[in-house]
């Protein structure tokens, strides 16, 4: 009988990671260690000031945005019951393994604890009011899944919006944290505006590279929403129109890409002018003509994984600048 219950209750906890996309919450994690570590600590460090934020207070932000996330994904599931039978019936969580008021109440509990900590930390940060960042983060993560998933293109720029903020978040933090320290902050001052841009161009490289992938996914789920009238760019125009919304913002991508490795390259950032082109802006290339040739859903689920990659592989490129910042 113990063995039965031991059985039952890892089943229920390995469920529980499928469902909130626990590689896709590791990598959230790793975004903002990366974007804080590799690119705020080695500016700071160059004129010798300690990041404001600090490890305690960036992991309680990492904390927040993780259990955000995985409400999110929990709240998603709950709402395409119907859809992801068709769509996904072997990769539901759902019903299958974890009722609906159960992840129902998770979801409210997760998001409970991450807007308590959200408001204490933007407390400490000197600015409660940073604090509703995170409820207006949940409720568009609610609206989406309720409603604006089932309209033409306003879903799936939300979901790039909030990846976006997922980078910007930590150096909003920072910045509100670093202002609490006049004498830091003056000395830091001339970076800011480098600083500021990087992240910029972060934010944008995750909201492009996510608003690709969004609208591959809804070609690749078309079949369950176009039976349960779920209202994307794929059913209403056909997956043709989808193929040619992704692969236009792919090409755009791509073209804002190499703009930005010329500038590395005129900057003298030859190494990462190297990476980026490698691997980032090639495989790019490549989604780009994956996406024209694709057919099946098999296809738009690799384009969908290779992208994945893709974000990744951007972030990682901080490694590289780092490296070139500190010759």
């Amino acid at each position: 009988m113990a063995l039965v219950n031991m059985k039952e209750i890892l089943t229920r906890v390995l469920s529980f990671f499928r469902l909130v996309r626990w590689a896709n919450l590791l990598i959230m994690v790793f975004i903002q260690f990366a974007l804080y570590y590799v690119l705020v600590d080695r500016f700071y460090g160059m004129v010798g000031v300690t990041p404001a934020l600090g490890y305690t207070f960036l992991s309680l932000l990492v904390v927040v945005t993780v259990l955000v996330s995985a409400a999110g994904y929990i709240i998603n599931d709950y709402f395409d019951i119907r859809v992801d039978r068709i769509n996904k019936p072997g990769k539901m969580v759902i019903e299958k393994h974890i009722n609906y008021r159960a992840a129902l109440t998770m979801a409210w509990i997760l998001n409970a604890v991450a807007v308590v900590l959200g408001f204490y930390l933007a407390r400490e940060s000197g600015s409660w009011r940073l604090g509703l960042l995170f409820p207006m983060v949940i409720m568009m993560l609610w609206l989406y899944s309720i409603n604006y998933k089932r309209t033409v293109l306003w879903g799936n720029i939300a979901v790039a919006l909030l990846s976006a903020m997922v980078v910007l978040f930590v150096w909003l933090f920072e910045f509100f944290m670093l202002r609490q320290q006049p004498a830091s902050f003056v000395t830091i001052s001339a970076y800011l505006g480098v600083i500021s841009a990087y992240f910029g161009f972060y934010a944008l490289f995750a909201f492009f590279i996510t608003l690709i992938r969004e609208v591959v996914k809804d070609a690749e789920d078309i079949e369950g929403d176009k039976t349960y009238g779920v209202n994307t760019l794929a059913v209403r125009y056909g997956t043709g129109m989808s193929k040619k919304v992704a692969a236009g913002i792919a090409v755009f991508t791509v073209l804002a890409m190499v703009y930005a490795v010329w500038v590395m390259f005129k900057m003298n950032m030859v190494i990462p002018f190297i990476y980026y082109f490698v691997a980032v802006i090639i495989p790019l290339v490549y989604v780009v003509f994956r996406i024209r040739s694709a057919q099946s859903k098999a296809d738009f689920s690799a384009i969908s994984s290779i992208l994945k990659l893709i974000m990744l592989a951007g972030i990682i490129g901080l490694q590289p600048i780092a490296m070139t910042l500190s010759l």
